[in-house]
C-alpha cells in the first residue's frame, strides 16, 4: 500500500503547474526614459502634453494650457500596470508603425509622438493625429491614454472643431 502512496506522490511532485507567461520588462536604468508621449496643440488655444515614463516606473506627466501655465503631475505605476503596459506595447508592436504621409493631411493637423526603449526595441514614431486613430496605432496610443490619463491621444479631427 505504501508504494502506491509513494509513486503516486512521485507522480504528483513531477508534474508541472501552469506556468504564467513572464513579461521580459525592458532592461534599462532607473532613470531611462522607458515610454514617452509628446503633443503639441495644433493652435495656442489647445493644450500641448508631455509624458514619460522612466525605468523605475515612475510617470512624469508636464501640461501646458493655452494660457501659458505648467501643470506638472508626478506618480509611480504599480508593477503589475507597468507590466501590463509593457507587454500590450509589446504585443502591439508599436515600433512598427509608419506614417503614410510626410505632409500633413490637414493645415490644422498635428504630429504626436511615441516613444519607447525597452533596451532591446527602441523607436519613436510620429504620426498624424488622423493617423493614430486608426489600426494599430489606434490601440497603441489608447494603452498610453491609460497611462497618463488625459483623454485620449489625438486631437480632435480639425473638421471637427468650431470655426
Amino acid at each position: 500500500m505504501w508504494r502506491w502512496w509513494f509513486l503516486g506522490a512521485l507522480l504528483l511532485a513531477g508534474c508541472e503547474g501552469r506556468q504564467e507567461a513572464r513579461v521580459v520588462l525592458p532592461d534599462v536604468e532607473p532613470d531611462a526614459v522607458v515610454v514617452s508621449w509628446g503633443m503639441v496643440g495644433r493652435d495656442g488655444s489647445r493644450d500641448t502634453m508631455y509624458m514619460e515614463l522612466r525605468g523605475d516606473r515612475q510617470v512624469a506627466i508636464t501640461t501646458k494650457r493655452p494660457n501659458g501655465n505648467l501643470i506638472q503631475v508626478q506618480r509611480k505605476l504599480g508593477m503589475d500596470q507597468y507590466a501590463e503596459l509593457i507587454d500590450k506595447l509589446r504585443k502591439l508592436d508599436c515600433c512598427s508603425l509608419e506614417s503614410r504621409s510626410k505632409t500633413a493631411p490637414s493645415p490644422l493637423e498635428s504630429q504626436p509622438e511615441l516613444g519607447i526603449n525597452f533596451g532591446d526595441v527602441e523607436c519613436q514614431i510620429a504620426l498624424w493625429d488622423s493617423e493614430w486613430r486608426v489600426g494599430p496605432a489606434r490601440e497603441c496610443g489608447f494603452v498610453v491614454a491609460q497611462v497618463h490619463g488625459a483623454g485620449f491621444v489625438p486631437d480632435p479631427p480639425a473638421t471637427d472643431l468650431a470655426p
